[in-house]
Order: structure tokens, then sequence, then C-alpha cells
């Protein structure tokens, strides 16, 4: 993969420079959440006193690469070589600088893109929450894709949880992917889903694509197969205290299988809203099977071409006994002086951060 070029602009399209001489470039797209990415470049070189907090840069042209600076650093060697470091999330990052405010519950039942989108436009764009009183909530050059309706139908509600968790929430629980990208003729930033295709073995619509070492076109792999927080017997607890709290049962495994857990369901208005709650909440302890590569560049399949980020492909590694017809869920773009292409397959595996995160949401949510 040939070093792209970065170009700078401000939040108004401005473009104020263009960099290709950089030392090192990181950049990561992720299906279900966003991404980040990360440039050291010498200092002094042209354009990098334009590499400020909230300039949005994006690569090779593409606009749904695109990020913004969060995060600036200056280092200095034993040899006097001065390097700024820069970081930030895909745009899909500024949902983190919001959460859902609602006077009452914000309830929504529909396709996953139509939820989806509810919650973004109400907290962001021109919605309920985002215009009269709360209009300083509102970020003029945000704006929401028409609604295709894709995804399947589910409830949802939501009160004062992190916009950008709510979403993902959803996403990975309708296996849909979603990203904010640049539309330079309105002079906007999209926000929008991501479908992916089905390139497995498995159907015969479109080419398969095969990772494996039969086609020497993946390397240094890692596969994980993990049960240790996977629950698939819930216990949905709702309104009402004590002996009269409403409960319902979510799944029905059972001897050794069965792994029970209690779900806080306590918004739940009636019993189908509790099923629903409850299966959301069981779902997010589910097994997790992921697979991560480094991607050689063969020739047999071409990136963003042949194949994407949010594609189901098919993995494969004979020696292991494996075979895996999974969704690609993360892409990391490394151009260095020898530049790399990484993908993961199938479920993320949750940091200590993002649990500490998850907890303290489950917390404000039972309160």
């Amino acid at each position: 993969m040939a070093a792209p070029s970065v170009r700078i602009i401000d939040t108004n399209f401005n473009l104020l420079g263009e960099i290709d001489n950089y030392e090192s470039l990181q950049f990561t797209r992720r299906f279900y959440r966003p991404g980040e990415f990360e440039m050291h470049i010498h200092l002094g070189k042209r354009h990098t006193d334009q590499l400020l907090e909230d300039r949005v840069i994006y690569i090779n042209n593409q606009q749904h690469k695109s990020g913004i600076i969060r995060y600036r650093q200056i280092v200095e060697d034993d040899k006097g070589i001065e390097t700024l470091i820069i970081r930030g999330p895909t745009l899909g990052g500024v949902l983190d600088q919001r959460v859902t405010v609602s006077d009452n519950y914000d309830r929504i039942i529909g396709p996953a893109e139509t939820v989806m989108k509810h919650y973004a436009n109400n907290h962001l764009g021109n919605g309920t929450y985002a215009t009269g009183i709360y209009a300083k909530r509102q970020i003029p050059f945000f704006a929401i894709a028409e609604d295709q309706t894709r995804g399947k139908t589910t409830p949802w509600q939501s009160r004062f949880e992190p916009l950008d968790q709510v979403v993902q929430e959803i996403a990975e629980w309708c296996d849909i992917g979603w990203l904010v990208s640049l539309d330079f003729e309105n002079k906007k930033w999209v926000f929008d889903v991501l479908a992916g295709r089905d390139l497995t073995t498995n159907q015969n619509v479109l080419p398969p694509v095969i990772f494996s070492n039969e086609f020497d076109n993946i390397q240094s792999q890692g596969y994980v197969d993990s049960s240790l927080q996977f629950k698939n017997v819930g216990y949905a607890g709702g309104q009402g205290e004590d002996e009269d709290r409403l409960i319902q049962m979510i799944g029905d495994a059972e001897g050794l299988a069965r792994r029970e857990v209690f779900l806080d369901c306590s918004s739940a208005e009636d019993a189908n809203e509790l099923t629903s709650l409850g299966e959301q909440a069981l779902a997010e302890q589910k097994r997790i099977r992921t697979y991560n590569g480094l991607i050689l560049n063969t020739g047999s399949f071409e990136y963003e071409k042949d194949w994407d980020l949010g594609d189901i492909v098919t993995q494969q590694n004979k020696k292991w006994g494996l075979t895996m017809h999974s969704r690609i869920t993360e892409i990391k773009e490394i151009y260095e002086p020898a530049s790399k292409l990484e993908i993961t397959l199938g479920d993320e595996i949750p940091t200590i951060t993002e649990f500490v995160k998850k907890l303290r949401s489950d917390v404000k949510r039972s309160d």
C-alpha cells in the first residue's frame, strides 16, 4: 500500500494544508463504534503548524477516512529531533460529546437504521433535544443521511446515557455498522449506517473472499474463543419491589450448559418491553469469538474493492481446524517504511476501560 496524503481542514471545510512526508500514520476503522488515528511527524515540516485541536484530517481524499484531532504531544529524542504526535477519533467520535437527554425515557421501535438515526438526530442534529430550549446542543454542520430503513426491527429506550454507547449497542444488537463522513458539497458531517456484504463461501451471489494460509494472503494470526463472561439465561427484573417485582425469564438452556444472570430492566413499562430489554441485555454477555491477522498484499483480494470493513468473509486455518464466516469489524491501516494492513473478524474483546464505562452506565440506569 502506498502511503496516503493527509489533508487538513477546519469545521468550515477550508483546506489548511496537505502532508505526505510524515514519519508514520495509523488509521483504524471500526464497524460498530468509532475508530481512531495517530500520526508522527517531525516538527517544523510544512503544515505541521496546522495540526491543531479540533482540526479535521482525512486521508487519500476519501471522505469516510476522516478524524478530528483531540491530542497533541511533542517529544524530543537524544539526537535533538522533535516529533509531533497527534491522535483522535474518527468523526463518529463526536457522539461521545452528548448524552441522551430526555424528560422521560426516549422510546422508539423500528428498523435499526431508523432507531440509530433517531438518537443521533435528537442530540446532534435538529431533533427534539437539539432545538428549542436545547438549541445549544446542536452542531450546525452535523447532518443525518436519508433513512433507508435498513437492519432488523428493534425497540429501544434511553435516558441520560452516552450517545456513542447507545448507538454502538444498537449496532451490535442489530449487527449493522455506522460512521460519520465528510460531505464537501454541502459542508456537512454526515451520519449514516453501513450494512456490509456477504462474501463467504456459503453464498454464490458475489465472489467469495477467503483469508487462509493456503492462499498466502494472511499471517501473524491470532484466535480467541472465550466463554468467560458468557451467559445464556437471564432473569429480567422489571418494575416493582421485592416479591411484587415483575420477573421475566429469557433463554431456555439446561444442565451444565445453562449460565444464569440477573438483568436489571426496571425501566420497562410492561411485560413485552421487559422481554425486549432483557434480550438486549443478555446479548451483551455473549460468547466471544474473534480472529485477527496481518493481511498480505498478494493480489488475490484487493482491499476496498474485493472486500472492505463490514463485509462477512471466510477465514480458514486447516492446521488449527478453524473455519469462520465472520464480519470484518476492524481494519487498521499502518503507513510506515513498511506499510501493513491488520484486520479483526468477529467479536471485539472488551477492554478494562470499556468494562468500567459499561458498569458506570448500568449503575446510572438503575438509579
